[in-house]
């Protein structure tokens, strides 16, 4: 009699442990994403018994594609269990998911982790993934393709408890971890196990694993390109100009006026700032050398499509406001006040390419209307833009004034009785530099290079350089 009581207690344990065990912890929900329960079998009819020891609750991770349009195309998360997750994309017609598995969260801007990284995974399919990696999503519809996901396009991915390393998908090329294999089983050994011969090492083979991409940006605008090679001792990167020419980093930005060039990650990447309009159709690639293997290999050229400011008025426009704002007693924002009054002075501008890089620099001066003397033609300030934003080249004063003889600007300053400057200056790449001129001192009269002149010459020059200047044809600023 005991022992039936005890067989039904025993009974009774393994039936409370088996129940814990299915209740076991499931990782926890991601913040931002859409929870699935998920069962092993449909719900059963109305009334009938349900096994609730089988059903396993897993969550699920769902992302809109229709959400991701107005963002960057990506969203990630923690993983926060390992395991095999089974990703699955649902009404994307014609739309490329793509999964990118990262040992740390990417810091830089996320649309460039496809340049950055190989993907794990493409459409849907298994992959291992373990727990405290970074799992990115990306869809080919978003602002920066410009296109329009179908309807209740979406992307969901699981943690699948009965998956295993035979449904994983192993891509051709991956830098993540991928799916540990099943271990083979080992064989007893021989009792006289015969001598393993030495293998002669295979020598490293240079092997390019990322190419450039090509990049599209406006006039004045930034970007990157990233390209990688296993064995590589050194990266050297270089450009191809419209005719096929190839062009060193320092010849590109003697041609390319306003051309900042960074190199970063050990050379892996380069970035292009202030892009002038001349770089348009020119090509970037990176060149690979191997001591070991001693050979050389280039990466694909990458393109630059350079498109053009259409509205450079526009980019002008937080300047136009703070002049009116200052005409009205407002705040000075780029430092353009000095001792020439505003007060009953019509101010006027128009907009040249001044250096031929592409970009129109903004010139503000003067609109006629107080002695008819050189005060009429008085440039008050320009400018030029950098990356989009405006930037001053130069601003007038009363004993330090510009002038503009449709070419060159003549800069005229005094600091006392016996000391003048008269000089014509040529503008590029956002700087003015003296090309003539003549200037006065305690000591004398001189030349713009410092070579004593007479005052007769000095006198000269100066009345030379004046009728130079020209009046301006200027648009008021309303």
């Amino acid at each position: 009699m005991h022992m039936k009581k005890n067989a039904i207690l025993i009974v009774i344990l393994a039936v409370s442990l088996l129940l814990a065990a299915c209740g076991s912890k499931v990782p926890k929900p991601v913040e931002g994403y859409d929870i699935v329960l998920v069962t092993d079998s449909p719900e059963k009819e109305s009334g009938s018994q349900q096994n609730t020891d089988t059903e396993k609750k897993t969550e699920v991770s769902t992302v809109k594609a229709a959400d991701l349009f107005s963002g960057y195309g990506y969203c990630h998360q923690l993983c926060a269990e390992s395991g095999y997750y089974r990703f699955t994309p649902v009404n994307s017609q014609g739309v490329v998911w793509q999964v990118y598995v990262l040992d740390q969260e990417f810091k830089d801007a996320e649309r460039y982790i496809p340049h950055a990284y190989d993907e794990v995974l493409e459409g849907g399919g298994v992959i291992h993934i373990d727990s405290g990696k970074w799992i990115y999503v990306y869809c080919s519809c978003n602002e920066w393709t410009g296109a329009k996901a179908p309807e209740g396009c979406s992307y969901s991915w699981v943690l699948d408890p009965n998956a295993t390393a035979a449904d994983v998908i192993v891509p051709t090329e991956s830098k993540t971890e991928q799916a540990p294999s099943e271990p083979a089983a080992t064989a007893k050994p021989d009792a006289t196990p015969a001598p393993t011969p030495t293998s002669t090492p295979t020598p490293k083979v240079l092997a390019i694993t990322k190419h450039p991409t090509a990049e599209t940006l406006q006039q004045g605008g930034t970007c990157w390109f990233i390209a990688r090679a296993d064995n590589a001792d050194s990266i050297t990167w270089e450009f191809l100009d419209t005719a096929g020419a190839v062009c060193s980093v320092e010849n590109a930005k003697t041609r390319n006026p306003g051309l900042t060039v960074d190199i970063y990650d050990n050379g892996e990447t380069i970035g292009l700032k202030n892009v002038p309009m001349s770089m348009n159709g020119w090509q970037a690639r990176a060149k690979f050398d191997s001591k070991t293997a001693m050979t050389s290999l280039f990466s694909n050229p990458a393109l630059i499509t350079v498109t053009a400011i259409s509205d450079f008025k526009t980019a002008y426009g937080s300047v136009f406001e703070n002049y009116i704002s200052l005409a009205g007693g407002g705040e000075d924002k780029y430092e353009l006040w000095t001792d020439l009054t505003l007060s009953g002075i019509t101010l006027g501008y128009f907009l040249k390419d001044l250096d031929g890089d592409g970009t129109e620099e903004l010139i503000v001066g003067q609109i006629g209307g107080t002695t008819g003397s050189l005060w009429d033609h008085v440039v008050y300030s320009v400018f030029t833009l950098n990356n989009g934003t405006p930037v001053k080249v130069l601003k007038s004063m009363a004993r330090d004034r510009y002038y503009y003889n449709g070419s060159d600007f003549i800069h005229e300053g005094s600091s006392g009785a016996d000391s003048s400057v008269v000089y014509s200056c040529k503008y590029s790449k956002g700087e003015l530099t003296v090309s003539n001129g003549v200037y006065s001192s305690s000591e004398g009269f001189f030349n713009y290079e410092g070579a004593p002149i007479s005052a007769d010459q000095f006198n000269a020059a100066m009345v030379s350089l004046e009728a130079s200047i020209v009046a301006m044809k200027l648009t008021p600023i309303a």
